[in-house]
């Protein structure tokens, strides 16, 4: 890891966020770090203040970057964020001394295919596909080419282990532990009658393995697409291709995040 001495701290605009990046800056300079205005790719440790919106935002607009992040969460759920404000002092101390471990995190990686150009996405969490203005849409859904079913509803949810206890979760997937190295299929709301026959549950691929959405335009002109919640519409998209990024975050733990623990304190 290297040690530019140089530290981002990225917050929301809620003035607690502010108030708590403002003690995290005094608190690292007395480290002797350096805390820039703008965001510098050359630092050595991206700090998020807020909440999971915040965290993830902080990733995504500068583009997953492989820099190791913490957050500090200052939200309402908090299951990215490691720590507390109370934990701030603690935290530059452990920091300047060693005391933390990184995990990588793979990212989802999505080719969006469409009749001129192909667009490359990512999303730590989730990437759902929708149907433009709330209307029905019809999915073809094939995992490695091997068509599994037509999903009609509101669209389908594709997740990473690390998402499926955020939209995935809402909409009846399972929770999957970290660890493990899967992709999730989850339908939003199938229509189940005798036109439409649904998948009634999520459906679980292995890492090696390409998920191939192709929708159909009978009834709708656009598809949305959900990236970690940020909404991005696409027009005459053929198909688009899910699997397991090479790309991945670095993501630092103090040694407090207990999944099992987290999952009990947050969902249930």
């Amino acid at each position: 890891m290297k040690t530019s001495r140089i530290i981002n701290i990225i917050n929301n605009d809620n003035n607690y966020s502010i108030e708590i990046a403002s003690q995290i800056k005094k608190q690292l300079v007395q480290y002797d770090y350096i805390i820039p205005e703008n965001y510098n790719p050359d630092a050595e440790l991206n700090i998020s203040v807020g909440g999971d919106g915040s965290f993830l935002r902080s990733l995504r607009h500068n583009d997953f970057p492989e820099i190791p992040i913490i957050g500090i969460n200052t939200g309402n759920l908090g299951f990215y964020p490691e720590l507390s404000p109370k934990d701030i002092e603690n935290f530059a101390n452990d920091y300047c001394n060693g005391n933390y471990i990184v995990n990588k995190l793979q990212l989802l990686q999505c080719e969006i295919c469409s009749e001129e150009v192909i667009y490359t996405v990512y999303a730590l969490n989730d990437i759902a596909i929708k149907g433009d203005q709330t209307k029905t849409i019809h999915l073809d859904v094939f995992i490695d080419y091997n068509h599994l079913q037509t999903i009609s509803g509101d669209g389908v949810i594709i997740s990473t282990p690390m998402g499926s206890s955020a939209y995935n979760y809402s909409a009846g997937g399972s929770l999957v532990y970290p660890a493990l190295n899967t992709l999730q299929v989850t339908p939003i709301a199938p229509l189940n009658s005798n036109a439409y026959r649904c998948l009634a549950s999520s459906v679980i691929v292995p890492p090696d393995l390409h998920i191939i959405i192709v929708p159909e335009y009978k009834y709708i002109e656009k598809v949305v697409f959900s990236l970690d919640g940020e909404q991005m519409n696409f027009e005459k998209v053929t198909h688009a291709n899910f699997f397991v990024a090479k790309k991945f975050i670095n993501m630092i733990s103090m040694g407090t995040f207990n999944y099992w623990k987290v999952i009990k304190e947050k969902f249930l």
